[in-house]
């Protein structure tokens, strides 16, 4: 973090570059995280289930997937119609949706980071808003898309929108840290309150050096030696 400010340390999957500029978003104790610091990460606790599973390679349909920070928006403000093709284009589209286990959807609304997490697979949909929002706005807009995706294999009684217990942040400026960790919880298994604002500053360097990294291998291996499974 010390390199010059614009120095590319690392890339994304997506592509982006991350220099110490844009990890400063995360490592500085109190600020705001950026987009490509919450693609890059996310996708990093996609590959990771993903290849938990055994469910990498160009022909596998994922069964694991994160859709980047601007779909949410794209949906509030157009409807189905505005991301009609990013299913298609992730391989999940129409039925195959159904076989998805978990599907992370980043959602920034007014200056604050929160997060979707859909599981086709089960029928359900959790929000989680580290300053105690109510999921009904975020969970209807997500079903009009299920709706538009699934078409005549979408049946409303079948869905959950379930109440899990998000933890809160005590501040106005960790919410994309909550995002990002909350995420990796629920990709663990793991109770998503297992962690709290005290831990925020391991946190945000350990987000930085897993983006640096590229994934959760070696020290940063979510279980340890005795199997334990740790954030």
């Amino acid at each position: 973090m010390s390199a010059p400010a614009n120095r590319v340390l690392a890339s994304t999957s997506e592509g982006a570059e991350l220099t110490p500029q844009k990890l400063r978003t995360c490592y500085q104790d109190l600020a705001w995280l950026n987009d490509e610091v919450i693609n890059g990460h996310l996708a990093l606790t996609v590959d990771y289930l993903r290849a938990k599973a055994s469910n990498q390679g160009r022909g596998a349909v994922p069964k694991y997937y994160n859709f980047n920070s601007f779909f949410y928006t794209k949906l509030r403000e157009g409807g189905y119609q505005a991301v009609s093709r990013w299913a298609r284009r992730a391989k999940i589209h129409g039925e195959a949706l159904l076989s998805v286990q978990t599907l992370f959807i980043p959602v920034h609304q007014s200056s604050h980071w929160t997060l979707l997490v859909v599981s086709p697979a089960n029928r359900t949909i959790e929000y989680f808003d580290s300053l105690g929002s109510r999921a009904s706005i975020f969970a209807n807009n997500v079903k009009d898309w299920l709706r538009g995706e699934l078409g005549e294999l979408y049946d409303e009684d079948e869905w959950t929108v379930l109440r899990t217990q998000s933890p809160q942040q005590n501040n106005g400026s960790d919410c994309g840290v909550f995002l990002l960790t909350t995420a990796k919880a629920v990709a663990l298994g793991l109770e998503p309150t297992v962690y709290g604002p005290r831990d925020v500053p391991l946190l945000r360097r350990k987000i930085v050096a897993e983006l640096l990294c590229g994934g959760f291998e070696g020290d940063l291996n979510p279980v340890g030696g005795t199997g334990e499974t740790r954030l």
